[in-house]
């Protein structure tokens, strides 16, 4: 087995779709978000934790090993089950992990099957779970082999949003619609999703240090239960796009609004929640990098594409919503 120093995953070279990583004194931490927006995030418990898991990050190499070894310490999570995505040459081999995070032993293991054993190098892209707060302690490879970062995509995509962009309720990480999008564009992709976040202009860093090709924004559901009046609404809604689109001139961003949600048709005090996605028309209106898609129109509304048969998509659902998207931004001409 390759001694712990000479894994070069403990600097973090192997990872992808992270904005930065973190050393502790345990191992490494790939983080999605900089201090900046961090600190926004922790100003509410449900916003730190789940600011702080992975979504989207992968580790990304080129390899020679027949197997890997990969331990890890789950620091906290946002859903009960966990599970890691094992893609080899392009082609997905495996989800791996627990149904209940409290069972989950912090360790995963992918052999080759003998056919596959080559002794060439392929590319391993393994999908963290985008539910839970982990530190990786070691990747470990078969003997004699090495690694050594797989060249990313010459794109960037990035994907704002809340707890549909982040990826609940899927199963698997790779059925997150941004994994799948990013997949199906070959772009690489940096997933800003929170769980129950709204639009906020403050969660827009004008120092991030990553240049986006192309976004995706989705907030708008949680804003629906937020605010008592659409004037309010549109404030936020509007600071919001106003921002983006100073920091992202010329760059196309893809808007979709509320996706059908089983409790839509009970009266709220902002109105209804096409009231609220018209609203969101209404305001990207002004700005010519700026294009709606509607969200009612993404997913079957009907409650078996929905883990909680109520709100999220499962991983069917983000199927379904990741052909649509890729439909909309492939006819768009972008």
């Amino acid at each position: 087995m390759m001694r712990e120093e000479e894994n070069s995953v403990i600097d973090g070279s192997l990872f992808a779709n992270a904005l930065r990583i973190e050393r502790t004194a345990a191992g490494v931490k790939p983080l999605r978000f900089t201090e900046r927006q961090m600190q926004l995030y922790a100003k509410q418990d449900n916003y730190r934790i789940r600011s702080g898991c992975p979504a989207g990050v992968c580790l990304d190499f080129m390899s020679d090993t027949e197997s890997v070894e990969l331990a890890y310490l789950v620091e906290g999570s946002v859903r009960n089950w966990l599970y890691f995505d094992i893609w080899l040459d392009g082609v997905m081999k495996g989800s791996i992990g627990s149904p209940t995070v409290g069972e989950d032993l912090g360790r995963l293991t992918y052999t080759l099957d003998a056919a596959e054993k080559t002794g060439q190098k392929r590319r391993w892209t393994i999908y963290f779970p985008h539910s839970v707060v982990l530190t990786v302690l070691s990747l470990t490879l078969s003997d004699g082999a090495s690694a050594e970062p797989a060249v990313p995509y010459k794109r960037n995509l990035l994907c704002l949003g809340d707890s549909i962009t982040q990826g609940m309720d899927a199963q698997k990480p790779s059925s997150t619609y941004p994994v799948q999008l990013s997949r199906a564009l070959g772009m690489n992709v940096l997933n800003q999703g929170v769980g129950g976040y709204i639009f906020d202009a403050g969660s827009l860093d004008e120092e991030l240090p990553y240049r986006p090709d192309l976004i995706t924004v989705a907030y708008g559901t949680n804003d629906w239960g937020r605010y008592g009046a659409m004037e309010e609404f549109r404030q936020q809604c509007a600071a919001f796009f106003a921002k983006a689109a100073r920091l992202y001139e010329g760059i196309p961003i893809f808007v979709v609004t509320p996706l059908w949600r089983a409790d839509q048709d009970q009266p709220r005090s902002i109105g209804t929640i096409e009231a609220l996605a018209d609203t969101i028309r209404e305001i990207c209106a002004d700005y010519p990098d700026i294009r709606v898609i509607d969200g009612q129109r993404l997913i079957p509304q009907m409650p078996a594409m929905f883990g909680d048969a109520y709100l999220h998509p499962n991983d069917e659902g983000f199927m379904h919503m990741t052909l649509n998207l890729f439909r909309h931004i492939a006819g768009s001409g972008v």
